[in-house]
């Protein structure tokens, strides 16, 4: 529950088809009114793939049942038993009832369209009231379990008057039109045509009537056609076609009327019917009861083909110009458009990590629904919007508002090569099939749009890195050679004219005799001393450079004491020796050189006076050992 809102959680597939759009239309018409709010968790396609590790999945995971009143369930367009039981048993550990719509479960409440009723219907009307006794059957696909059941139908009803119930009376469309006109094909070549086909759905009824019609075969008076499932484009083809429709809103209030009972079910696995209607047309040899503004139906569709050409075009503009976004702001910026409205893009929080490998993604964070996300975009607020954090438990920014005011909110994931990267929402006051089709059209040009961004901030993020080590050198951290000429061209470029500086040469002293006698392990742990020694004495903003194996040479902006930058030198030193338990102690040749204001060596100059300043420097350490002895 949320605020005063108990909450329906809708687990959907392809919510721009039809009949998935006009039951989640008609359900939030319904079921608003009654206290509830409804949170449509959708993909994009159906997940008849037998495999719960699909990234799909993802979309149910962002499930808050703490939340949650009731999870419904669309059983016939997710398709995947894996993915159902998760869910289901998810819903389970919270004891939050689970409502199965378009199938049923021994574990479940169920509600279904009486399909099989409607369909017998259908066939018991072009036999008893038409009197047909030559039907013909065109089935789906074989083995196929809707299928199957409308064939036993057939059956059932011809045996029932002593009528031909064999495979010889059957074709399989496929449930689709080329299979469908194909098998219609060769009904006509077979020279017997039957007085009747019955199709198992409407695609393949519409396919039968065209085929028939460009043969010159009149639909009723030789061959009558009958479909299946009500669905809009019956109402274009010549002729209208005879069909059984489930009703949406019949199917919505038997769900309410479930909700009202729902305590009281709890834990029942009742399944509840809702007839199909069938809608007598003239491809059977009837007369439509009610007329087809077909005009109305054309002008819908029209506008929806020719906005989703235009809207297509607009956003392959927006993806190009994502993808060649440097940050989040430049993101909002561009998705500051026409098309983006009543919506929010709400991401992993690690989708702005540029060092983040896409292909990445950590299957344990989908067991925390109390993790951070990011809001990187919000339609309701433009103006100085900004990503910000936000709890998954929240779902959106305006969660409560939505519920209030009876709004249906549309959750679909964000993938990218199949790797989650957070979920887009859209909120209507009402679903219509142009907002289902943008919700797909809208969600895979983010995903392409995000999930280049996210790419190439990532192969920018592995050139860089690429780029960094071929300029510093392993070892000690400093620039190597070449990443030391690039760093000071720029400090003189940067700097005003006259410019002091102070340049500090270390040669680690023994080298030789710590590889001999320790092993070079120990050689490179004290050329390490030496470089971190150089880094601690100079000021910030130094450029350091490993010049040679075990010389280090560091460049400072204005002058430094050279006495004070031996002693530095000298404590630093003592101080590690008389803390280190290395078996020799680790000391350095110290040259200081400050060049004049009015020098400005360039790279091949500044080399040479290190050189000259590192040869004086062990002739005057040579000096002073021999004195010593």
């Amino acid at each position: 529950m949320i605020g005063n809102k108990k909450i329906i959680a809708v687990c959907a597939a392809r919510i721009q088809d039809e009949a998935t759009n006009n039951y989640i239309t008609a359900l939030n018409d319904v079921v608003s009114r009654a206290g509830y709010g409804v949170i449509v968790y959708n993909t994009s396609t159906v997940l008849d793939m037998d495999n719960s590790a699909d990234t799909r999945f993802y979309i149910y995971s962002l499930m808050d049942f703490s939340i949650i009143d009731v999870v419904i369930i669309s059983q016939e367009t997710i398709q995947n038993e894996l993915v159902i039981q998760t869910i289901v048993q998810n819903a389970k550990n919270f004891d939050v009832p689970v409502i199965i719509i378009g199938g049923q479960r021994d574990d479940c409440i169920s509600i279904r369209f009486d399909q099989e009723q409607g369909f017998e219907a259908m066939v018991r009307h072009m036999v008893e009231d038409h009197h047909m006794t030559d039907l013909h059957f065109m089935a789906g696909m074989r083995n196929n379990e809707f299928s199957d059941h409308r064939k036993e139908v057939f059956f059932k009803v011809m045996r029932e008057h002593n009528l031909t119930a064999d495979e010889s009376v059957v074709s399989y469309g496929d449930f689709w039109s080329a299979p469908a006109e194909e098998a219609t094909e060769k009904i006509i070549a077979s020279g017997k045509l039957p007085q009747a086909i019955i199709c198992a759905n409407d695609k393949m009824a519409i396919a039968v009537c065209g085929v028939l019609n460009r043969h010159g075969i009149k639909i009723p008076e030789q061959v009558a056609v009958t479909g299946f499932d009500g669905v809009l484009e019956i109402n274009f083809s010549s002729p209208r076609i005879t069909s059984a429709c489930c009703e949406a809103m019949d199917l919505a209030k038997k769900t309410l009327e479930v909700l009202t009972r729902i305590n009281s079910l709890k834990g029942s696995a009742e399944c509840f019917t809702v007839p199909a209607r069938i809608n007598m047309a003239e491809s059977c040899g009837c007369k439509q009861k009610q007329p087809v503004d077909a005009s109305r139906y054309l002008n819908s569709l029209n506008d929806r083909f020719y906005l989703y050409q235009h809207e297509a075009i607009q956003l392959s503009s927006v993806i190009a110009n994502v993808q060649r976004c440097e940050n989040a702001e430049q993101i909002v910026e561009q998705l500051r458009h026409h098309m983006f409205y009543d919506m929010c893009c709400v991401m992993e929080k690690d989708f702005l990590n540029e060092e983040m490998n896409p292909g990445e993604f950590a299957a344990e964070r989908l067991q925390d629904i109390n993790r951070e996300m990011l809001v990187l975009f919000d339609c309701n607020h433009y103006d100085g919007f900004r990503p910000y954090p936000m709890s998954l438990k929240q779902i959106i920014p305006s969660i409560q508002y939505c519920l209030d005011t009876g709004r249906v909110i549309v959750l679909t994931a964000l993938q990218h090569m199949g790797v989650p990267m957070g979920y887009v929402a859209f909120f209507f006051m009402r679903l219509n099939p142009t907002q289902g089709s943008r919700i797909t059209q809208i969600a895979n040009a983010l995903n392409s749009a995000l999930g280049g961004y996210r790419n190439m901030r990532y192969r920018n993020y592995l050139m860089n890195q690429i780029d960094e080590m071929s300029r510093i050198d392993t070892l000690t951290g400093m620039f190597n050679r070449r990443g030391f000429a690039l760093a000071y061209q720029n400090l003189l470029e940067k700097e005003q004219d006259n410019l002091q500086l102070t340049i500090i040469l270390a040669d680690l002293d023994r080298l030789k005799y710590i590889n001999d006698t320790f092993g070079h392990k120990e050689g490179d742990f004290a050329i390490r001393t030496v470089a971190d020694a150089l880094v601690a004495v100079c000021p910030e903003g130094s450029l350091f450079n490993r010049f040679g194996g075990d010389e280090m040479l560091g460049v400072c902006c204005g002058r430094l004491e050279p006495e004070d930058i031996r002693t530095a030198f000298t404590e630093y030193f003592s101080k590690f020796n008389s803390n280190s338990d290395k078996p020799y102690e680790v000391d350095a040749s110290i040259g200081v050189y400050i060049t004049s204001e009015q020098d400005r060596l360039s790279f091949e100059e500044l080399i040479e006076r290190s050189d000259r300043l590192m040869y004086e420097e062990k002739e005057r350490h040579r000096q002073k050992l021999l004195n010593k002895q």
